[in-house]
Order: structure tokens, then C-alpha cells, then sequence
């Protein structure tokens, strides 16, 4: 897999499946964080953090973000917390 950083959004090629998702800048933070292993409960802190949005709403956002990343199985969760 792939990725770059193209004007604030995140380009991912995964070219064994020749899957591709590009994410906004929401998508883009959270991105980042996971890079560095961030629980589930950081990458929510990370967007309230960022963008000034209430607990519940990051929380949410978190949830289908992840989601979305499995369904393309761009998430690897084999050592996830």
C-alpha cells in the first residue's frame, strides 16, 4: 500500500487489491494519527482537537471513518487496541 499527501487530502493505493480512496481533510488527520497507532478514543480527541467538534459528533465521525477504511480492508487491525 501507498499513500501521499496531495494539498491537504490523502491519496491510497493499495495496488495488490487496486483499491484507491482519497479522503478530505477529516480523513486526512485521522490518517495521520493512525500512522502513529492511535486508539480509537485519540483519533476521536484528535478531531475535537482539530476541528473543535463535540465529543459525540468525533466519536461518530471515528466510527464510520474506520468502517469505510474496512470495507476497502485498508485497515489493519492485527495489533489494534
Amino acid at each position: 500500500m501507498t499513500w501521499r499527501e496531495i494539498d491537504g487530502e490523502m491519496v491510497i493505493l493499495d495496488l495488490s487489491s487496486s483499491t484507491y480512496l482519497r479522503t478530505n481533510q477529516t480523513g486526512s488527520t485521522l490518517l495521520r494519527l493512525l500512522a502513529e497507532e492511535t486508539s480509537v478514543d485519540e483519533l476521536a480527541d484528535g478531531l475535537m482537537a482539530a476541528y473543535g467538534i463535540p465529543a459525540e459528533q468525533a466519536s461518530t465521525d471515528v466510527d464510520a471513518f474506520l468502517e469505510m477504511l474496512r470495507e476497502k480492508n485498508l485497515l489493519d487491525t492485527a495489533g489494534a487496541r
